[in-house]
């Protein structure tokens, strides 16, 4: 009993001295009640391979007034969210609803184009398929004409996502969560893609799942240090595995590292603000192949990325918002 009085006052003072750990949150009194934002990220990673270009642009209007911490960063909005990288390109339109500080929900629903480009698209005929970095780089040495090489296509992406994030003094906890349904155009026979922006064979027309959870210290000097843990599972159907073959998922993934990130300058209402470098090492755990069957378990997960966002609106003082 004791124990659980504890961790319930615990809570209460995190939700009471939350505050919004985005760039984008205002630091000084609530947001306005119109607001233009936009943010960006430029990355570039290894295992698996990737380089990456992402923004997002939305209109936000603010669902009520409050001086508290844990309210008052509240807001509906709507807006486009573009991204490409040399393997594919993405225009989505997203919906993002933050009743508190520390809980955002959101869709977003995506246009996506492969190029066939960078050993991408890939597609198989079940989840228990080959899709190591080893095979991918064979289907790409593969002549011309032959049907298992990458190849160009289109379709829709639907991703519903939550974002909880708590503040306790300089202490962070974010969890990102997202539920992903993809819809492709596929080879013939195929009814899974390797799906490279989140390292997932996918299951199309399926759903599946990854979430990105940090544990965070920020020194209050711009520089931001942590633990994250990121992890997916793919909820395969029947009707996704090659028939008479056994329908075990043998593709969750866990990965776990540090994050480095330095913050060279925030300021409220700035159109070119909080432009931050990110390092990301993480190893991983699970992985059907990135745990010694494929690459080395030693290897990790590497990123790099450059993000800035800003308030394309003017943003009156405090007292006047």
């Amino acid at each position: 009993m004791q124990r659980s009085h504890c961790l319930a006052v615990l809570t209460a003072l995190v939700l009471l001295t939350a505050s919004g750990v985005s760039a984008q949150t205002l630091q000084e009194g609530p947001p306005p009640q119109h607001r233009l934002v936009y943010r960006n990220l430029l990355v570039a990673r290894l295992n698996p391979l990737g380089l990456l270009d992402e923004a997002r642009l939305s209109y936000r209007y603010r669902l009520y007034r409050s001086e508290s911490l844990a309210l008052r960063d509240n807001f509906v909005s709507v807006g486009l969210a573009p991204g490409l990288s040399p393997a594919f390109g993405r225009l989505g339109v997203v919906v993002e609803f933050q009743p508190l500080s520390i809980l955002q929900l959101w869709g977003m629903y995506e246009f996506v184009g492969n190029f066939g480009t960078f050993r991408q698209f890939q597609s198989f005929p079940s989840p228990r398929s080959n899709f190591s970095d080893t095979e991918l780089y064979a289907r790409d040495e593969l002549p011309a004409g032959d049907a298992r090489r990458p190849y160009a296509n289109s379709g829709t992406q639907l991703t519903l996502g939550a974002t909880l994030q708590l503040k306790l003094g300089p202490v962070v906890a974010r969890s990102l969560f997202r539920l992903v349904r993809p819809d492709m155009s596929m080879r013939e026979g195929d009814r899974v893609f390797y799906d490279i922006y989140y390292d997932v064979l996918a299951p199309n027309r399926g759903w599946y799942f990854v979430n990105d959870a940090d544990v965070l210290y920020q020194t209050g000097r711009g520089l931001t240090v942590g633990l994250r843990w990121a992890s997916s599972h793919a909820f395969y159907t029947p009707g996704h595995f090659s028939p008479g073959e056994p329908q075990e998922n043998l593709n969750t993934t866990h990965r776990l590292g540090p994050v480095v990130a330095y913050t060279f300058a925030e300021r409220d209402g700035a159109r070119f603000n909080s432009p931050t470098v990110l390092l990301m090492v993480n190893w991983w755990l699970a992985h059907r192949y990135r745990t010694g069957a494929d690459s080395s378990a030693f290897f990790p997960y590497l990123a790099l990325g450059f993000s800035f966002s800003g308030d394309l609106l003017p943003v009156p003082p405090p007292a006047e918002r």
